[in-house]
């Protein structure tokens, strides 16, 4: 009978090195992006967390979510998310769960009006053991 240590993890779940706080723009900027795979093995884009708490008032912040399905495909639009003024005291974080892929995961934020904030982020990301 095996234990529990005599099996290596197939994933290893680490906090992106992308984690951190993002300046926003008017434009899209890609505030993650892992499309590092070269073969057909999937990985987990595990989670991440938008820390929105610092939104006021007149501030509009949207979020966009993006896959690509091919090797050499488009990124393809998987979520988008808007949020506006200042967010309750109770859940002030957006949240992106977990998504399969293969080839690519992306997203990306922009603030369309208010004064532009300073937003924390933290993703998550889990790949076979050798592919992190």
């Amino acid at each position: 009978m095996a234990d529990g240590g005599s099996v290596a993890p197939a994933l290893s779940l680490r906090r992106s090195a992308q984690s951190g706080a993002k300046v926003m723009t008017a434009a899209w900027q890609v505030v993650f992006t892992d499309n590092t795979t070269t073969s057909a093995i999937a990985f987990l884009f595990g989670s991440a967390e938008i820390d929105l708490s610092n939104m006021q008032a007149g501030d509009t912040i949207n979020l966009r979510v993006r896959k690509t399905l091919t090797p050499t495909g488009a990124w393809v639009l998987h979520d988008q998310m808007a949020y506006a003024g200042a967010q309750p005291v109770t859940h002030p974080s957006a949240h992106i769960g977990g998504l399969l892929n293969v080839y690519g995961v992306e997203i990306s934020m922009q603030q369309t009006a208010g004064v532009l904030r300073s937003i924390d982020t933290d993703f998550y990301l889990a790949k076979r053991w050798g592919l992190n």
